[in-house]
């Protein structure tokens, strides 16, 4: 059995980000016992059902914490990924943890399949990409992370920049294009700003595109598409 004061150092030392398995040889504890007692809840409710005259502490952050959202996004467009291709995703990314917490986290929000599930439209090779933006808090900031899925591999490029605007959307697909080593036929957006101009099919009218992009995509020879509003599980099936 161990000590309050020994669960207490231990804390201290986590909240701190010493690692696991140093704690364990600090204290001469087993990794797995450590993390049962982090991921359990069971060190947070000792220290606080014994504390007495001690304050309870914030929640610990976790390292995988900024980058929820990215594995979030992308099981809700390829909710078959496996853990082990959003853990490479989110290391090139810039997330420093290890591969079990994401493995934990896909299982907790991975969709269910329901009974009448959505069928998406698959592409041939080369034929077309998806591209959106998606907005994350990070411990530096707040942040927009420009995402462009190729749509038969499901190969991913992401980075991150500060602001959302015509300049990095142009930036971006280009240094995708470089990183890919080609130009699909055309690229679907979902309602993206800086791309729609106007959109009213669903009343029955017309797309409008961005004549600036419009000439972008001229040059490096591929045709925008977008989605119809309000249609986000139908990625892949545009008008």
């Amino acid at each position: 059995m161990y000590d309050m004061e020994t669960k207490m150092l231990l804390k201290h030392y986590l909240e701190q980000g010493v690692s696991k398995a140093e704690l364990a040889r600090r204290f001469q504890l087993s990794r797995r016992t450590i993390h049962y007692w982090v991921e359990s809840g069971q060190l947070d409710r000792e220290l606080n059902a014994g504390a007495g005259g001690y304050a309870r502490r914030a929640p610990i952050a976790h390292k995988l914490d900024p980058f929820k959202g990215i594995i979030e996004a992308r099981l809700e467009v390829y909710p078959k990924l496996t853990a082990q291709r959003l853990y490479e995703e989110v290391r090139a990314a810039g997330y420093p943890g290890s591969y079990g917490s994401v493995r934990d986290y896909v299982r907790q929000v991975r969709p269910r399949e329901t009974a009448d599930p959505v069928v998406r439209f698959e592409t041939p090779p080369g034929r077309q990409g998806q591209v959106d933006f998606g907005c994350f808090r990070l411990p530096w900031g707040q942040r927009h992370a420009l995402l462009v899925v190729l749509g038969y591999s499901r190969l991913l490029w992401l980075r991150f920049f500060p602001r959302q605007t015509m300049k990095v959307l142009c930036r971006g697909l280009e240094g995708a294009f470089e990183r890919f080593g080609g130009v699909p036929e055309e690229l679907l957006f979902d309602q993206m700003r800086s791309v729609v101009v106007s959109d009213d099919r669903l009343a029955g009218g017309g797309l409008a595109l961005n004549a600036e992009f419009l000439r972008f995509a001229a040059h490096w020879g591929f045709r925008p598409r977008s989605c119809r509003p309000y249609r986000a599980r139908t990625k892949s099936v545009v008008s």
